[in-house]
Formats: C-alpha cells, structure tokens, sequence
C-alpha cells in the first residue's frame, strides 16, 4: 500500500493498522503491542507499560 493511500488521522499522520501506537501520557513513548488489545499498554524495546485508557483511539 502507498502512503498516500494509508488511512490518516485528523493531523494528517498516516495510521499503523496493524499497531495500537497510543502515545503514554506525558512521553514520547508508544505501545507497540496489536491494534484492539485491552490490556495494558506496552512499549516493547523498554518494556514499559501503563494502563489501558477507555475510548483510546489509536494514535490520539
């Protein structure tokens, strides 16, 4: 798939479909587990997590 054709946020970011990337609060840190999972978040080369936030969009 191009990149012009990937689906974008309202900034005009292209979306990793297959990745949840919902920013930790605070950090610049993003979880890398799947899109859709309900536990907690998870930064996979630190191993940091933080929890789960209802109505989390990804990216946001």
């Amino acid at each position: 798939m191009s990149t012009s054709m990937q689906p974008q946020n309202k900034e005009g970011w292209s979306l990793i479909p297959v990745l949840c990337f919902i920013r930790k609060p605070g950090d610049t840190l993003r979880c890398t587990l799947g899109a859709g999972h309900d536990s907690d978040h998870l930064h996979a080369y630190t191993h940091t997590s933080w929890p789960h936030r209802s109505g989390e969009k990804q990216a946001d």
